[in-house]
This record gives C-alpha cells, structure tokens and sequence, in this order.
C-alpha cells in the first residue's frame, strides 16, 4: 500500500512539473448520502462569469485499493496562470447537479487538492401503488449573478414558439417591438448558446424557435470578447438572456414552415432553417405578410387603442446567417445577410388646440400617404482570441425609398377661416460602410487597441404642390395662393473612433484615451416658385413660373467634430462577477462648424468653433453573494447650435406659417443623474429593482410662437430656455408566491415629474413669455399568475395618472386616468390537445376636455388551435377584437397646446394559421 502511495505522489509530481506556468487542481466526485465515489460522473469546468463551457467533459481517474474496491474517483484540472473565476459542475443520471466555486489566482503556482469533494444527491423518487412521485421543477432559480430558467418545467402547447416561452417566465415582460425585459431591466441582446443570432435580431429567434427545443434559459451580464481574452472587464458587461437548447438538439437541423389568410385580406407566409453542427450554425429566414401585427392573444394586455400600429404594413423579407465556433471558442466568425421590402399605407387625422390668452385658435389636419422601402444588408464579424487578441466587425446597408402624399389642413376662430391642399412626391437612397477594429498586445495583453471606421452618404429628392385659400371675415376678403416646391439633399460623413487602454497604470486604476473624430457635410437645395393655379408634384418640371428667391436657398454646411476623452476607472470582484467599481474623466470636444448660404440678399459665409469641458463619474457596489447591486452616475453635455438657425432669414412661403431664424441663438447643455439598486431575496424567490433618472436643462432650443388674430399668421423662430427639468422614479418587483411556483406575481411602477418651458408671444408684445406646464404622471402596472402544467390563468391591472397644470390664465387644470383591467387564460385539453386562449380588457379613459376621448373599450381577443401528426402540423385559428373596439387615438398635452391624433389601423379580423415542424438529428448511438 505504502508503494502505491508512494507511486501516487511521484505521478502527481511529475505532472506538477510539467505544468510550468499552469496550476494543478485535483478534486474528488462521491455520492452525499453515501459518500462513495461516483466514477460514472460527469464533471465540467465553466466561466462563473457567464456559465460558459471551458471544459465539457473532464476525465475522472479511478483509484483503487488492494482488494479491488474503489477508493476515490479524481479529476485533474490543468488551469491557465491567470485570475479567474470558475465554476465546477458535476451531473449523473438520477443526481440533481452539484456545484462548486474555484478562484484561481494568477500568482499561485504549483498543485493542490480541494477541501471539499463534489457531492452529488440523487433526485427524490418513491412509488407508492404503481404512482411515481417526482420532484417538481423549480421555474426560476439564482446560480451566483446568473438567473435560470428550467423551460423544461413549463408546459406549452403543441406549436408554441420562443416567445410563448418567453412570455410565461416569472417577471419578464415584452413589449410588441420584441424588446425584453427582466424585472425591468432591458435586455441588451437575445443569444442562442451564448452565441449572437442573427446580428441581433431577436424576433427572428422568438418566432421561429420552437420552445420544446429549449433545455433552460440563463439571464446575466456578459463578458465582451476582449474582456474575456484580456482576463479583466473592458468596458460595461451587456445584459443578455441566452437561450440554451437541449442536447439532442444540439445537433442537426429545426424547420417550420407557416401560412396564414384571414378576413378584411389578410395573409402571412413565412418558412424559417436552422441546423447545427459540432463547428457551425447555419439558418435562413423568409416572411411577405401584410399583417403589421406582432401581439399574441392570451399575452400581456398590449391590445389598448392607444398603442394599435398606425399604418397598414406589407413586408417581404429573406435573410441568411452562417456562424461557425472552434470548439475551444478561440476562433469564430459570424456572417449575416438579409434583404427586406416594406409597403406602407397611412392615413391620419389630427385636432390640434393652441393655448393663447383670450384666444383658442383650432386646425385640423387630414393626410394620407404611400411609402415603398427595400433595404440590403450584408455584416460579417470575425474574433480570434488566442495566440494574439483580433476583432474585426465589417458591415455594409444599402437603401432606396419612394413614397407619395396628400394632406388637408383646415384653420378657424373668430376671425378667420384658412385652408390648404399639398400633393407631394419623394424618393432617396443611401448607402453606409462600417469597419470596427480590436486589437490588445504587450505583456499579457496589458494593452489594447480599439479602431473604427464608418462611411455614410444619402441623398434624397422630394417635390411637393400647395393650394392656400383664407378668408378673413371682418374684411370678406378672399385670397388663394398656389406654390410648388423643388427640394433635395445630399449628407455625406465618415467617423474615425480610436482607444487604447493601460491596465493598472496607476495603482490599481486603468487609463483609458479615446479620441472621436466625425465629419459631416450637408447639402440642400430648396427653391420655390408660384404658378398660377394647382399643379401636381409630378409636373414640377413644366413649371415656367418665376422663383420667389426670398423662398429659396441654396446651402452647404461642413462640421468637423474631434472629441479627446480621458478617464480613470478601477475594478472590483464580487462572488463570481468582476464589475467596473468607479470612473472619473472628462470628454474635450471641439467643434468646427461652416456653412456656405445663398438666399435671396443673403450671401454668407459663416464659420464657427466650440471647446467644451464635459465631466462625467460613475460608481458601482456589489454586495457578497450579489445580494444587493447599486450604480450612479452623473455627466454634464453641451454641444453647439444648429448652424442655419442663426441665418437671419424670413421665410413665408406659406401664408399662414412663417419661419424666422435667431442669429443670437445659443446651443444646448444638459446635466444629468442616474441611480439604480437590485435586491436578491434569494435562491429562488425574486428580486427587487429601482431606479431614478434626473435631467436638469441649463439652456434649450425651444420655439417662440407669435399669433395675429387679424391675418391668422403663426411666425415661428427659435430661442433659448433655461430651467426645464424631469424626473423619473421606476420600482419594479416581482416574486413566486408558493413553493412550487405555481403562483407568481409582478409589478411595474413608475413616476416622473415634467417641468416643461416653451415660449409663447402675443401680437403686440415686443417680447416672448416663457410659459410653463408642470406634469405628473403617476403610474402601476401588476398581475398576478397561476400556472400548472396545462393551464395557466392572468389577471392583470394597469392605471396612469396624469396631472398637468399651466400658468397661462386659462390653462384648464388636467386630471385624466387611462385605467385597464383583464384577464387571460390558456387551456390545453388533456389527449386531444386542444388548446384555447382567450384575452379580455377593458381600457378605459376619464378627465379629458374632449368627451370623445373619454371612452370605455372592451377588447375581446380568442384563438383555438389543434396539433397534428406528433405535433408536427398545427392548425390554429385566430379572432382579434371580437367586438369591434379597437382604434388609434392618442393624446398630448405640452405648454403651447393640446392635441388630438388618430391614425388608421388594422381593423378587426379573424386568420386561420397552419404550421408544420420540422427537425432531423443525428441518431443515438
């Protein structure tokens, strides 16, 4: 025994030497109970930072005693010379997973054995009278900072998507722009194997990915890739949701292919390829529908009128992503290329009341247009990581835009009665290349490099047809004008980014220089002339009329800006996290501004240069065990003047509208302060997040508006304000009300405060008023869950606030409430496996001034669906709005006025979906 003991040590010395600048970990698996090696496990080594893979699948060496017996089942970790944090993870079929943090620090040398083994506790199973007893799946649990979701204890109907999955995780919300959020908190990018999709794209992984392809789904704050070469954070971690599939799906290729017709002629039709392999991933994407409508029924509630989409919309699109990873992650590459059509129809109708002293001037606005897009884009994004630190992102869009427009509009109070017709024509294209560059050298990467490049130009065209009729009522005096309008654009720039960054330069301090140099050059061409009756856009180029050159300018402006940033900045460890702790700097921009204007007696030439210095800190703590997480922040911006606006002109080529420039106008600047805390409850029970973001304006843009009763003319110029500030209070909560997490509930509240200013000047003053509006909005948002297996019922709130209250003599103090309330079930129906969902809200609307507004909708949605063959074809039908209540209305207040806008939208109507799955994997062996 003594020489087997002896051999052991010789091996194990041996393999200590050959190291070199390596670290020799030696750890043991056994059963918990029993405490008897487990040879049979399986043990991986991962990064805590993100649970990402390092190892798989570490080898287990058996050591055995003189009579045959196994004593231990060890495995050897060779681990790089660098700090790091890991976890150990060990798993056996008929175990729950066992875990275990290691630290490794870059100074520690040779080899040591764990204190502890890897104890692994087989899952609870009893029979009792041919009834098996398992343990129920825990929905949602915290691993370190990593939130986990088990989709495997959720049960879904045949045919449910990412999204539905999604949907139904205690505290996440989606918006119906596909956007995430945790407990309130945004999700920066959607992954699928803690590797990007699609450029990004989220909604095509959620609408496409079935959820049974889903073994769990982990929430945190991810490592760039540098960050993870260079062994330390460089810059903000990204907060991403990854979505980890199954084993056997790991492997092979998932198909679906969809068509859908409904009433008021409807269709969708889309098909959608992803397949695996050891080294890559390939998929390929197309959809042509003209269903703007990306709401599910028995969702979240997002059915009020208010948010209905306010245009009919045609899409066609067709994409394509290869993406291929060495095993060791060392090497990848992602290319992604896509190419899509959109056909818009709008149609919009608008009230808009000017707050005036002794005065209410009304205008109505009717429009209609058409708009015809298509877009190319191709990106590529190559990283090596090892021997030597290399990022390259290579992007490149191109695109062409046409559309066509009519509008109404229609002025009136005591004294005057004015009216206008536009027809107008456009189109434009344009092109963008980006090439980003990452690069690190010296000593163990102690330095690096960031570089960029972006090129960009567009140009565009429009050509628009007016007819001005007013009619003053004192004088019974009539006067039509006609004007024609010929107008394009040129924008051309390009944006030169450098960083580079010393590790540790002082203490324990980073310095970081970044330099930002943009250019930008503007051309426009405006002319107008006035022929003697109507004519359409399209016939602009007949006209023989003279320009009015008071109307028409021709202009070329150039702005160089070169921002020099400076800042120092330290980190910090917490549990398994490495976090920013604090930074201090200052941004040095300096603007170089010239313009070249032609219009009528004007022909300058103007040239002007701005310095600032703009401050910014930011501090970060992160309590053991990531139990608590609080961030502030606080920066100074400012930045120079709109150019043109200083150009002394006078334009009133529309009788009623007349614009002036403000060669006193000043530019902008802004402080700002932003705070945020995250409280863990625990394992498994919730969490707990706020914040507050405040914005004080030291000088703003605002526009001065002069009204004259007599001629009905509004003129317009822009001067500065001081002293307009929000805030903004979130606290969002949510938490598993019983052990088995059947029961959830969240909740969403938010406050903000808005002191507005605007200016507002009455005929015969020789001065503007700045007048205020104060506006609180109050609001809560919450619901409450039950899920079990098949069946999952939500009853939801959601009630705002809004007080506004000017100092204008006749603001009438405003007080309205938007409340809903609703519920939403989903009931799959045991061997037949019928499912039927319905959704019921009321929205509701009190204290308006315009009794229209003042409404109560109730908004009835249902759908039914069936799985055929295995689940591989579904047939689903879908009703939205059955009781025809849904419109688009929407609602503003500000200090010059209020205002009324609808816009049409997609009516009500019932579609039939038949959807076939389709997935191929290798055989097991």
């Amino acid at each position: 025994m003594k020489k087997k003991s002896s051999l052991f040590f010789l091996l194990f010395l041996c393999a200590v030497l050959s190291v070199h600048a390596q670290s020799l970990v030696v750890g043991t698996v056994q059963d918990a109970f029993l405490k008897t090696p487990l040879p049979r496990a399986k043990v991986s080594l991962l990064l805590a930072a993100d649970s990402t893979v390092v190892t798989d699948s570490i080898p287990l060496r058996v050591n055995k005693r003189e009579d045959g017996t196994i004593r231990s089942a060890e495995f050897w970790l060779q681990m790089e010379k660098k700090t790091c944090r890991y976890l150990l993870r060990a798993s056996l079929e008929g175990y729950e997973d066992a875990w275990m943090p290691l630290s490794i620090d870059a100074g520690n040398d040779g080899a040591w054995m764990m204190d502890e083994p890897l104890q692994l506790r087989k899952m609870r199973e009893q029979t009792m009278k041919e009834v098996v007893v398992t343990a129920t799946r825990v929905k949602m649990y915290h691993k370190g900072d990593t939130l986990v979701y088990d989709a495997t204890a959720f049960k879904l109907p045949d045919g449910s998507m990412l999204d539905d999955l999604i949907r139904q995780m205690p505290g996440v919300t989606m918006n119906d722009d596909g956007e995430i959020f945790v407990n309130g908190r945004k999700v920066d990018e959607l992954l699928l194997g803690a590797r990007s999709f699609m450029r990004g794209n989220k909604k095509v992984l959620l609408e496409n990915l079935p959820y049974f392809t889903v073994k769990n789904i982990k929430v945190y704050d991810k490592q760039s890739d540098i960050s993870e070469a260079l062994g330390f954070d460089v810059g903000e971690r990204r907060y991403v949701m990854d979505v980890n599939l199954k084993q056997e799906y790991r492997v092979g290729c998932i198909a679906n292919i969809e068509g859908a017709g409904g009433t008021q002629q409807r269709w969708l039709g889309r098909g959608f390829l992803l397949g695996f392999t050891n080294r890559w991933r390939y998929s390929v994407m197309a959809n042509a529908n003209n269903v703007n409508e990306t709401r599910h029924i028995s969702g979240d509630g997002h059915w009020s009128p208010a948010s209905m989409p306010q245009s009919l919309l045609t899409t066609r699109s067709v994409a394509t992503n290869l993406n291929y990873q060495r095993p060791d992650r060392k090497l990848k590459n992602d290319f992604t290329a896509d190419f899509t059509s959109t056909d818009t129809e709008s149609e919009m109708r608008q009230r808009y009341e000017q707050f005036l002293d002794g005065r209410e001037p009304v205008s109505t606005t009717n429009n209609i247009g058409h708009t015809d897009n298509w877009r190319v884009k191709c990106s590529n994004g190559f990283t090596l990581l090892k021997p030597l630190f290399l990022v390259s992102n290579t992007d490149f869009d191109y695109e062409k835009r046409s559309g066509w427009g009519q509008t109404r509009f229609r002025q009136w109070d005591d004294s005057l009665t004015a009216s206008r017709y536009t027809d107008a024509l456009s189109e434009g294209c344009g092109w963008r290349v980006n090439e980003h560059v990452q690069g690190a050298y010296g000593k163990e990467n102690k330095y690096y490099t960031n570089f960029s490049l972006h090129l960009w130009h567009r140009e565009s065209q429009s050509r628009q047809s007016e007819r001005y009729n007013t009619w003053q009522t004192s004088e019974q005096n009539s006067d039509i004008r006609h004007n024609a309008n010929d107008i394009s654009g040129k924008h051309t720039g390009f944006s030169l980014n450098n960083l580079w960054r010393f590790s540790k330069l002082v203490g324990k301090a980073d310095l970081t220089i970044r330099e930002n140099l943009n250019y930008y050059n503007d051309r426009e061409h405006d002319y107008l002339y006035h022929p003697d009756t109507l004519v359409l856009a399209s016939q602009l180029d007949l006209l023989t009329a003279i320009t009015d050159p008071a109307n028409s300018y021709d202009m070329n402006l150039t702005r160089w800006q070169n921002t020099l940033s400076l800042y120092f900045m330290q980190w910090a460890s917490s549990g398994a996290i490495s976090y920013e702790k604090w930074s201090a700097g200052l941004e040095l921009p300096v603007y170089h501004n010239s313009m070249d204007y032609q219009r009528d007696a004007i022909d300058t030439l103007m040239n002007d240069t701005k310095t600032y210095l703009l401050p910014f800190a930011k501090y970060r703590y992160v309590a053991p065990k990531n139990r608590h997480d609080f961030s502030v922040k606080v920066q100074y911006q400012s930045a120079p003047v709109w150019l043109p606006q200083q150009v002394p002109f006078r334009d009133d080529s529309r009788p009623l509208v007349v614009k002036e420039g403000n060669p006193n106008l000043k530019g902008t600047a802004r402080t700002s302060a932003e705070a945020d805390y995250t409280l863990r409850f625990g394992k498994r029970s919730g969490q707990l997040h706020a914040g507050a973001t405040f914005n004080y304006n030291h000088r703003d843009v605002a526009q001065s508006v002069t009204y004259a009763p007599e001629t009905g003319v509004y003129t317009y110029m822009p001067m500065n304000i001081s002293g307009a500030y929000n805030l903004t209070i979130k606290l969002d909560l949510s938490s598993p009300i019983d052990e088995k997490q059947r029961w959830s509930w969240q909740m969403n509240a938010d406050g903000s405060y808005n002191h507005l200013l605007d200016h507002t000047m009455l005929a015969g003053e020789t001065e503007s008023h700045v007048s205020t509006v104060n506006t609180l909005i109050l609001h809560d948002r919450a619901y409450v869950q039950y899920h079990k297996d098949a069946f999952n019922i939500r009853a939801t709130g959601d009630i705002s606030w809004r007080h506004s209250e000017g100092r204008m003599r006749d603001f009438a103090i405003l007080n309205a409430f938007d409340y809903r309330y609703g519920l939403s079930a989903r009931y799959t129906i045991p061997r037949i496996k019928t499912t039927l969902s319905a959704d019921g809200n009321m929205y509701s609307r009190r204290g308006y001034g315009s009794r229209e507004l003042n409404t109560d909708d109730f908004v009835l949605n249902a759908s039914i669906s069936q799985p055929f063959l295995k689940g591989r074809l579904v047939a689903h039908v879908e009703a939205f709005d059955l009781l025809h209540q849904v419109s688009s209305t929407q609602y503003v207040v500000t200090a010059q006025g209020r205002t009324e806008t609808w816009h049409r939208s997609l009516p009500h109507y019932i579609m039939g979906h038949l959807v076939f799955h389709f997935n191929k994997n290798p055989k097991k062996k």
